[in-house]
């Protein structure tokens, strides 16, 4: 059996569709992940032998009626029997190839990240074969950071809803209905507006559309760069109507999802936007989230070295919940950390609770990182979080994310005054 490409694949999964047999099958979308090593250790040809070898490991796994795809780079697909969808996602999950190399025998282990769809009577075009499971593939590798998910079928009408509402996204740039809503942080040593975080909204008609429905598709198709580009356009735009004005700004966070990372231009178009603005630099904070994926903190690690030498603030997201964070406190130009909701989102916090965020808030200060609280809803979390020793904090406790009007009114007033 040869490996089909994209064309060939699809032609395949119709033949048996019109036999009446894709119900019995699996579709699979998955990344090989270790390809990029080879080559970067071993040299390009290597690799290209490693990747050679492997495909032909699958080959040998399939059976007649199974069909394989290579979509090019580290992308496959595959269409495998029901029976074997979980012994073929174990066999992906570690794929050793024994190469030579220099007169020596190397192994190399290959692991794959997967997205599986079991199709049963759901196919309603023959695409996808290709697109759901490349949807669970997207949530496993960048959502959930899992080796493999499979699709269940409210993901696949959630994805068909998605897809319908960004089909619109290039008319809702153009039209300028993405506003920017500032969600304020506040100093609770003195009750002073310290900052803002900038969040997208999506405001169609009269109804507002939920981040949760078009970011992910955003990333999918990459067109989230697009728009954290017009997001932090608007904030520095907002930022100068306020400086116009006589109202004194404080520094606004802009997020960029991790995704851009592998834009080689990245940190120098967010240089051009500030610096064209009129603003200064010290008014921008370009906020990830931190990432649990090795390649990504490699990625990351860089863009953040690149905007430290453009003299642009950084701040990283949900501090706690991904890769090697206290190694990040010491070795990475972070400027701000946000410490992640889950160590105050309990309801009765332990003597351990508070030493764990004590100590990295002291040791974040020890190293001149500022500290942010997020997800601040209730008083008992507020005074949890002074007694540790954070008094910058971002939540509900104090204001929900805002638009333009309602928070410049907060900039005028300065000092927050009370409870929302």
């Amino acid at each position: 059996m040869e490996f089909a490409n994209e064309g060939m694949y699809l032609r395949y999964a119709k033949e048996i569709r019109l036999r009446g047999h894709l119900p019995e099958y699996s579709a699979f979308y998955f990344n090989v992940e270790g390809i990029s090593e080879v080559s970067e250790k071993y040299g390009f040809q290597e690799s290209k032998k490693v990747l050679t070898q492997y495909m032909g490991i699958l080959q040998r796994f399939a059976n007649n009626d199974e069909f394989l795809g290579y979509l090019g780079g580290d992308n496959f697909v595959a269409l495998m029997k029901l029976a074997r969808t979980d012994t073929f996602r174990r066999f992906l999950s570690d794929v050793v190839v024994e190469t030579v190399y220099r007169g020596k025998v190397t192994e190399h282990h290959l692991s794959a990240v997967v997205g599986i769809w079991e199709i049963g009577r759901d196919a309603q075009q023959i695409i996808d074969v290709i697109n759901n499971p490349a949807l669970a593939f997207i949530e496993a590798k960048y959502i959930l950071y899992q080796p493999y998910v499979s699709i269940a079928s409210g993901m696949v009408s959630r994805a068909n809803q998605q897809r319908e509402v960004m089909d619109a996204f290039a008319d809702a740039i153009a039209k300028r209905e993405f506003l920017v809503y500032y969600q304020p942080k506040i100093d609770v040593a003195t009750n002073q507006l310290v900052g803002a975080e900038g969040l997208v909204r999506w405001k169609r008609g009269r109804s507002l559309v939920s981040p949760g429905v078009f970011i992910r598709p955003l990333e999918q198709t990459g067109d989230i760069l697009q728009l954290d580009y017009y997001v932090l356009r608007t904030i520095c735009r907002d930022i100068r109507a306020w400086q116009d004005k006589g109202i004194d700004p404080v520094p606004i966070s802009s997020n960029f999802s991790r995704r851009n990372l592998l834009d080689v231009d990245l940190a120098e178009n967010i240089e051009y936007i500030i610096t064209h603005s009129g603003i200064d630099k010290n008014l921008i904070e370009v906020e990830l989230q931190e990432t649990s994926n090795s390649d990504e903190h490699r990625f990351m690690t860089d863009f953040l070295y690149d905007l430290h030498e453009r003299g642009i603030h950084t701040a990283v997201d949900n501090f706690g919940s991904g890769f090697a964070s206290i190694a990040a406190l010491q070795k990475l130009p972070i400027h701000t950390i946000k410490i992640d909701r889950s160590f105050i989102n309990t309801d009765d916090f332990s003597q351990k609770d508070e030493t764990v965020l004590t100590h990295i808030i002291h040791m974040a200060k020890e190293l001149g990182v500022n500290v942010i609280t997020q997800g601040v809803e209730r008083e008992d979390q507020l005074n949890f979080v002074k007694t540790a020793g954070c008094n910058i904090v971002q939540g509900y406790y104090f204001d929900r994310p805002l638009p333009k009007e309602e928070f410049e009114n907060r900039l005028m007033e300065s000092r927050f005054t009370g409870k929302r």
